[in-house]
């Protein structure tokens, strides 16, 4: 129901009421677009997600659809309990939850698959298509192919111009985002032809070590910096205009990479260690470097990350909080990890409950300007000044 407007009514109410006006026109707003759970909102968090621009720096939607057909266009439903691994993300939940802007990740087998291994010829095909470079650009194909065939509601964007010009005409803009440099193999040449195809933002490393450096999540390569490889890597991005990630790099890459970036960078898909101490969180020390550069941090929905399976939405909470306090309110962003072989909290499940974080954040006492920095217009500011 929409309010009739009176003389005495306060901005507040003015700005809930526009919002959900604006939010059916859009065909958020509408019964299909918000959750009984969600209508519970209170208004004055319902309004503010609904005018501002949403960015989640990390979903892994398209390494569904490459494995196995998964269609963005299409509403999917996780039947297992919690939403674990995956299915949490399409164009239909994606507006639901009010997202606008998202870094879709390329994500490719790092395994060198034999034939000593004795599989099937087609499966050891198919196999072979899942790892390197070629499962970069056919990754990247799909994302245009999707932009294609829903050219109504999704934009693949190169810019932050086309960003925003997407958003305007009430499109979802996907960005792509390659996770772990082992997907170029080495050759900056790659790097170029990727970038041309479409390419805005590489993570130097992933679960394994690659060309470039090593992961924190292996305690084997603690100490263990940059290669000479890495640092070309990122004077290459950095003179392509590409978006440095540094999420999943050990402590001593971290520093390296500090030495030699000029530009502004992403950690997109983080928790604090100040929060709960685990290997794929970061130090007091890195949020601040992170924010003296002018860069942002994604906070990641993961449980495991949060503060182990039993984290919920005030976990995830604590370490959005915790990241204010320590790195400023431009530091911290949102990257979710969904899609991502992750098991996200039951208020957070899939990204058509993202209100609920806005929510939160009021809740926990956050100004409205604060928060819509959180949502979007941090990461927006690092596109902006890395994109050009």
């Amino acid at each position: 129901m929409v309010e009739r407007p009176g003389k005495d009514r306060s901005r507040r109410e003015v700005l809930a009421s526009g919002a959900r006006m604006t939010a059916m026109a859009l065909g958020v707003g509408s019964p299909a677009g918000r959750s009984a759970k969600a209508a519970a909102v209170p208004d004055e968090a319902w309004a503010l997600h609904k005018e501002s621009l949403v960015i989640d720096l990390h979903v892994d939607s398209f390494l569904w659809t490459r494995l196995f057909g998964y269609n963005v266009g299409v509403r999917h439903e996780n039947r297992l309990p919690f939403s674990p691994l995956g299915w949490h993300a399409d164009l239909p939940r994606l507006r639901q939850g009010g997202v606008g802007a998202v870094g879709f990740g390329i994500v490719v087998n790092p395994l060198k698959v034999g034939p000593e291994l004795l599989l099937p010829l087609k499966l050891l095909s198919w196999t072979e298509r899942q790892r390197g470079f070629d499962a970069v650009l056919n990754t990247l194909d799909l994302m245009h192919a999707a932009a294609r065939s829903y050219a109504d509601r999704f934009a693949f964007v190169r810019t932050a111009t086309e960003l925003r010009t997407a958003r305007a005409a009430g499109k979802i803009a996907g960005f792509a985002c390659l996770e772990g440099a082992h997907g170029i193999e080495g050759s900056l040449d790659h790097v170029r032809t990727a970038y041309d195809r479409g390419l805005r933002s590489i993570g130097l490393v992933h679960f394994q070590a690659t060309e470039a450096g090593y992961p924190m999540t292996a305690a084997k390569f603690d100490g263990r910096g940059l290669t000479q490889f890495g640092r070309e890597l990122i004077g290459e991005m950095e003179r392509l205009r590409m978006v440095v990630d540094l999420a999943h790099l050990n402590d001593a890459g971290f520093a390296d990479a500090l030495k030699v970036m000029r530009h502004p960078f992403i950690v997109s898909h983080t928790c604090c260690r100040g929060v709960y101490a685990h290997r794929r969180n970061l130090t007091d020390e890195q949020i601040r470097a992170v924010a003296d550069r002018g860069g942002v941090i994604g906070i990641a929905f993961e449980r495991t990350f949060a503060g182990g399976l039993s984290a919920n939405l005030d976990s995830v909470l604590d370490h959005f909080d915790h990241a204010v306090k320590v790195g400023g309110e431009d530091v911290v962003a949102i990257g979710t990890d969904f899609d991502g072989f992750i098991f996200p909290p039951s208020e957070l499940r899939d990204v058509s409950q993202m209100l609920h974080l806005t929510a939160g954040l009021l809740a926990r006492g956050h100004r409205p300007e604060t928060v819509r920095k959180i949502l979007g217009g941090n990461a927006l500011r690092v596109l902006n000044a890395v994109w050009g």
